[in-house]
């Protein structure tokens, strides 16, 4: 077994988890109710991990959390609503003034 993730959250540990046995990794949550003794424990102590089953597929598993870490992170511009002319987050999918959507 081999650790391969530590998560800020237990539901993005859960994330993991899933998106690595839909790539047919085995794995599992290691620390995810751990939460409620955070403080007499140590944080770091505390955090969910994901753990591959079989060490063989650790680079492969890292190599599918990177790809979806870095997917998270694109960096697009704001919008602007062709409804009303509103300037929109780039998280938006439709504006938050008017309502219309994107495509629009």
């Amino acid at each position: 077994m081999k650790k391969v993730y530590i998560a800020d959250s237990v539901p993005m540990a859960w994330h993991i988890k899933n998106l690595l046995e839909s790539h047919g990794v085995s794995c599992f949550v290691k620390n995810d109710k751990l939460y409620s003794v955070a403080g007499e424990v140590p944080v770091t102590e505390c955090m969910p991990e994901v753990w591959v089953m079989n060490s063989l597929y650790a680079k492969y598993a890292e190599g599918i959390i990177k790809q979806v870490e870095n997917d998270c992170v694109q960096d697009h511009e704001d919008w602007t609503c062709r409804g009303c002319e509103e300037t929109n987050f780039s998280n938006f999918g439709a504006c938050w003034k008017c309502g219309a959507k994107i495509k629009e």
